[in-house]
């Protein structure tokens, strides 16, 4: 049995014992208690201080060597210098987990770092999983389980597992979930992750039957294969996993990295990834609670369709319609006969195209506010429904439970967007478990959208990765270190990767040895030099004999010139691929997500406007084709100013097998540069014209100098 299987235990537990209790009220040590105590811990809970005999009615005894043996959890409410001889005296009594509160390590440098990697070892040998350190604890409402010394406040519950890497901005969102009507079943601070991995505890909240949503915050994840596997787990368990992911600018990241010392990673390549793995991603707390409302307090619709807003506020529906547009969700088209059945019960002068405006007059007869809603959501364009009121409170109030029947009865998702509201009023709304309530347009439009693309997504079928290259008839696996641009290309070239024909020379006199098609580009050779153009060491478009000898000096010349000390001087010569758009291919080693592939334009898109699109590797078809559809600007690509159609099925060829070498070759590549790649007219392919491989070895020789 693994350490993370023993999560049950932890997050489930029959029995606690408390290392640390205090019986004094004002230290936090005592808070843990009082948590069990309130919310009616139905388990057996055992208290370690040799000060007391009982604490509250549990009782409390001497030492670690005097509690019962198995316990399911062990709270460790010492400083972190105690920590280690503590859980060797738990292991002692056969414990099956522990949660460590203190701070004191990696967070806070190299000395911190050695004491929990020490707890990390001890962890692993002995498969006792533990959550933290420098955590908050976590809660099992519904087994009215509290491991923690925070004050929250707890209620109702809904289906829904909440995971924090922040202990603060958890019990944040806990209280603000609390204040929309949607309480955590599940709420677990993940701390340091010595031990348990964030993406363990999704895992765990995946294989929960009586869990509809996960959501979290997220700060980095530190394991690529335990990320994506629990993300699979989710979708095959049909639970919507939704995130908010911070870090994402450089000093947010670095801020990330002291804080629990997560690897925040590149920000791009979550935020692509998260797209392609059809993980909802957030960008703030409200958005992060609300779509786990929308999520967990209405219904999936059973077909695909539009968005339609029923609003009392002509304005508020032009807010919702135009962010529905930055969101790239569609407005539905009202069919005609749903505009006859609402005209036959709104006022005169309403608006019944989409957003239906039935205007301030439905305060002198709320019923149409029902029944407009409920005409509108049976047209069979329409997925999801925006129902808008503003105020009235007195007036509307009657309503609420006849749209608690409304939500109730359709099986499309309806969202009562109600600003402006007094206490008592959304006190009613919240009565009703299920109507999904949100404060205003923006946000109500932003939840909507994160859940309707998620089920469109959700529809589509994801492809497995299958190779283009036949690997059977591969070469040897070459050794990556120090290759010069020929001898990457040569190398690329054994994956079918379409590079110019091409040979070198070390004096002029060879190039008449060889057969030469006219018109070739000419560049030095050195695996040191990156950026040859830099110094004149690249000449192109030369067309004859002639003028390929006064190139070659040229090169010659210059590189004595900047780099005196290089004895070899070979010479590329290649022959001049045709007229195209260039664009460029890379890959970046990530910490986390290991090899990862970048595509975009070349020249002005890459150097300012950074139009590029970056996914782990290997990539599918599929999904190379969708990342160069991604960018800004395909439609230069597209030909859609030009007119002409250019070859994206040999683009997209070209990148999977990119991909394929990068994840091949994994443990030994930390760049590589394609740049630029020639994309040429439709049915003639792409030349790749110039090839740069950095080995890892070559790149931490260059950080250490």
């Amino acid at each position: 049995m693994t350490k993370t299987d023993n999560l049950k235990n932890m997050l489930r537990p029959k029995s606690i014992v408390i290392v640390g209790a205090s019986g004094d009220r004002s230290k936090i040590s005592y808070k843990p208690i009082s948590n069990l105590r309130d919310i009616g811990f139905e388990g057996e809970v055992f208290l370690v201080n040799p000060k007391y005999e009982e604490i509250d009615g549990y009782p409390c005894y001497p030492n670690i060597d005097s509690i019962p043996d198995n316990i399911d959890v062990a709270l460790v409410a010492v400083g972190s210098k105690y920590v280690e001889e503590v859980l060797h005296q738990l292991k002692k009594k056969n414990i099956k987990s522990v949660a460590l509160f203190s701070s004191g390590y990696s967070e806070t440098g190299e000395k911190g770092q050695e004491l929990e990697d020490r707890i990390a070892e001890f962890s692993n040998e002995n498969s006792i999983p533990i959550c933290g350190p420098n955590s908050l604890g976590f809660a099992n409402v519904k087994d009215k389980t509290i491991v923690s010394f925070s004050t929250l406040e707890i209620g109702d519950y809904d289906p829904v597992a909440f995971i924090t890497q922040s202990g603060a901005l958890g019990s944040l969102s806990y209280t603000s979930a609390k204040e929309l009507g949607l309480g955590f079943q599940y709420f677990v601070s993940s701390g340091n992750e010595t031990s348990v991995d964030y993406f363990d505890y999704v895992k765990f909240m995946a294989q929960q039957d009586d869990i509809r949503v996960i959501g979290g915050y997220l700060e980095g994840a530190r394991n690529f294969e335990k990320m994506s596997s629990a993300i699979d787990l989710c979708h095959q368990n049909n639970k919507p996993l939704v995130l908010m992911k911070v870090g994402n600018s450089s000093k947010g990241a670095e801020a990330a990295s002291s804080h629990t010392a997560s690897l925040a990673g590149d920000s791009n390549i979550y935020r692509n990834y998260f797209e392609q793995k059809n993980v909802v991603q957030v960008s703030d707390e409200d958005e992060l609670i609300d779509t786990m409302s929308v999520f967990n307090k209405t219904k999936k619709s059973p077909q695909r369709g539009g968005l339609a807003v029923v609003t009392q506020s002509g304005g508020a529906g032009i807010i919702i319609a135009d962010q529905s547009e930055i969101k790239d969700v569609q407005l539905a088209e009202i069919n005609e006969s749903t505009k006859e059945k609402l005209h036959e019960v709104l006022p005169p002068h309403s608006t019944l195209k989409n957003p239906i405006d039935f205007t301030a007059q439905v305060s002198q007869n709320p019923q149409q506010i029902v029944d407009s809603t409920k005409i509108t959501l049976e047209d069979p364009n329409v997925e999801s429904v925006i129902l808008y009121l503003q105020m009235t409170d007195e007036r509307f109030l009657p309503i609420i439970p006849e749209l608690s029947k409304v939500a109730e009865e359709t099986d499309k998702t309806l969202v009562l967007c109600w600003s402006g509201i007094k206490p008592e009023t959304k006190e009613k709304i919240l009565a009703q478990k299920n109507i999904c309530w949100i404060p205003n347009p923006t946000r109500a439009i932003n939840a909507v959208a994160n859940v309707m693309k998620f089920y469109e997504k959700q529809e589509q079928q994801l492809d497995e990765v299958s190779y283009l290259v036949d690997h059977d008839n591969l070469t040897e696996k070459k050794d990556l270190k120090e290759l010069d641009e020929h001898q990457s290309k040569e190398l690329l070239r054994s994956y079918q990767i379409p590079i110019p024909n091409n040979f070198s020379i070390n004096h002029f006199e060879e190039l008449t040895d060889q057969f030469v098609n006219y018109p070739i580009v000419m560049k030095a050779l050195h695996s040191e030099i990156q950026h040859k153009s830099d110094y004149g060491l690249v000449e192109i478009n030369i067309n004859n004999h002639a003028e390929a000898q006064e190139a070659y000096e040229k090169i010659i010349s210059n590189w004595e010139k900047h780099f005196p000390e290089h004895q070899n001087k070979e010479v590329l010569v290649e022959e001049m691929a045709d007229e195209g758009v260039e664009v460029f291919v890379g890959c970046v080693n990530d910490e986390v997500f290991g090899p990862c592939i970048m595509f975009g334009l070349g020249g002005i898109f890459v150097e300012v406007l950074k139009d590029t699109a970056i996914l782990p590797a290997p990539l599918t078809y599929n999904q190379a084709s969708k990342m160069i559809r991604s960018i800004k600007s395909f439609p230069i690509l597209d030909g859609e100013r030009t007119g002409i159609q250019y070859d994206l099925k040999a683009l997209t060829e070209v990148i999977v097998k990119i991909s394929e070498f990068c994840a091949i070759h994994s443990t030994e590549i930390s760049e590589l540069d394609l740049n630029p790649v020639i994309v040429h007219e439709q049915g003639k392919g792409v030349s790749v014209v110039d090839a740069v491989i950095v080995d890892k070895e070559r790149d931490l020789e260059k950080v250490n100098q």
